[in-house]
């Protein structure tokens, strides 16, 4: 089939929104609980894990710390999830991004068409399915697609209705804008209401909608936002120390204004916007380089996407704590702009090259974020270990009878072993790791003189050589090396091992 009839069948005249969902249903749902937890899942996976365990959705926890740096909704939809489902698995963690990735590619479908038409609405679907990092961040268990689903739906929902929009359209607006809110912060709400800002100014349409009936909208908005904090303060919160409210205060204003971590410099998102457009940077650059030569014919819709991505971008360069993800909210903006331009002009090269881009990314993104991981993990990993290690400790005695130690293991560990938050755990920061001799392991882990019956020892295969000597009367056990390491020697050093005793 010739490109251009690929082009036709996607996003052209015979494109359908089917088509897409199917490919964004193949791509966001395939083998999505395979990968092990990596980084920052294993936030939500101890916290809903101790949710669980505590019989207390209300008070977050990090092991035994207490951690309400994020609202708790994110939390509560894996735990629905998991009840659903009948277990917190790697799936349920997921499933809550993924689903708010398939939302997100409505709503830009949405979004392109009420701005133009269904072709710009397709094509910016397409695009954004087959940009890396937002398959990526689908598929990870975080805050983060909830936040830009959940800006993006907003407003989509507002283009929709915004020239005759009553309580009801405002209503709903500023509760998923609450809703969004109460999963990473107020960036879910800044964001949208920026975008809104901007298109009520070019239309000069601020008036119309400064009337009661919008003030009197917020009420239901409001009452769902601090609904789940109040809860948190009167039920069963005396011996909780953290305020929710106070934290939404510190990680969203006050980080902002003054940071106190994560403080990228001022180009920080020049450097990683287009890495997060990629592969479809290849056209945003160019789209941005044209921007001044096309500005005087440019539709009023055309325009208001520009400044929508240059007023996000400047609102998180603006600020004082950057990371690369933060950008993320931006992503779908920024694809909108790319997909105009590219609709916008004559080439047949263009077009072609589009076709190309769409059809190779879809099936590297495929290959790299579902196929591969899942080969890998199937081997190899934390998953795999665990399993294992229950296989080899239930020929002695039954699993749920053992007692744990971790010794400076992987917090993820817990997750997939089914450890309660209380586990004696013994960490070393991560700078130390790579000082660490057998004297002061020895110190630092005086249980290891002194070891209770019935106990498995876990650690990394890092310090497995140090404590060998110590271990006698245990069998070592640790994942046979892969051939490659699909995430890098740094992560084969930090493999697990146990020590399990030879009779029980």
């Amino acid at each position: 089939m010739k490109p251009i009839a690929i082009a036709n069948s996607l996003w052209g005249n015979e494109g359908k929104f089917r088509y897409l969902f199917i490919a964004a249903v193949l791509l966001l749902f395939t083998y999505l609980g395979a990968r092990d937890i990596w980084t920052q899942e294993h936030r939500w996976a101890d916290i809903v894990t101790g949710m669980f365990y505590r019989h207390d959705f209300l008070h977050p926890y990090l092991g035994e710390n207490q951690y309400y740096d994020k609202p708790l909704l994110s939390y509560w939809l894996i735990a629905v999830i998991a009840k659903l489902t009948g277990s917190l698995t790697t799936f349920a963690l997921r499933l809550p991004s993924a689903l708010s990735a398939l939302l997100a590619i409505w709503s830009i479908y949405q979004l392109g068409s009420t701005l133009k038409n269904r072709q710009l609405g397709l094509l910016a679907g397409w695009l954004l399915l087959t940009t890396f990092y937002f398959v990526f961040w689908a598929r990870t268990s975080s805050a983060d697609m909830l936040n830009l689903a959940g800006s993006l739906f907003a407003v989509a929902w507002y283009m929709q209705k915004r020239d005759t929009a009553g309580f009801f359209d405002y209503a709903i607006f500023f509760m998923v804008v609450a809703l969004t809110s109460l999963c990473k912060g107020l960036v879910g709400m800044v964001v949208p209401l920026l975008v809104v800002f901007t298109d009520m100014c070019l239309q000069k349409s601020w008036r119309r909608h400064l009337r009661p009936v919008l003030l009197l909208a917020l009420v239901p908005a409001l009452i769902i936002y601090l609904l789940p904090f109040m809860a948190s303060t009167y039920f069963g919160g005396k011996a909780y120390g953290e305020s929710g409210l106070y934290l939404v205060y510190r990680e969203n204003i006050l980080r902002y204004f003054q940071p106190f971590d994560h403080k990228g410099p001022i180009y920080t998102y020049f450097l990683y916007l287009p890495i997060y457009l990629l592969p479809w940077a290849l056209f945003f650059i160019p789209a941005c380089i044209s921007l001044p030569a096309r500005w005087k014919n440019l539709s009023p819709s055309s325009k208001w996407l520009a400044w929508v991505t240059f007023i996000i971008f400047l609102f998180f360069t603006l600020s004082g704590s950057r990371r690369s993800y933060y950008i993320l909210p931006l992503v779908p903006f920024a694809i909108l702009f790319t997909a105009d331009w590219l609709l916008a002009s004559a080439s047949i090269k263009r077009l072609v090259s589009s076709v190309y881009v769409t059809l190779i990314s879809f099936v590297v993104i495929f290959t790299m974020l579902d196929l591969l991981p899942a080969w890998y993990f199937s081997h190899y990993g934390a998953n795999r270990f665990a399993t294992i290690l229950k296989d080899e400790a239930g020929k002695l005695k039954p699993w749920k009878t053992w007692n744990i130690v971790m010794l400076d293991a992987e917090s993820k560990l817990n997750f997939y072993l089914q450890l309660p938050p209380n586990t004696t755990n013994y960490n070393i920061k991560g700078s130390e790791r790579d000082k660490q001799t057998t004297a002061s392991l020895m110190q630092a882990w005086s249980i290891e003189n002194n070891k209770p019956a019935n106990t498995i020892f876990i650690s990394r295969k890092r310090y497995a050589a140090l404590l060998q000597p110590y271990f006698t009367g245990y069998r070592m056990l640790e994942m046979p090396s892969a051939h490659f390491h699909l995430l890098g020697a740094k992560e084969e050093r930090n493999a697990p091992i146990a020590f399990i005793p030879l009779s029980s």
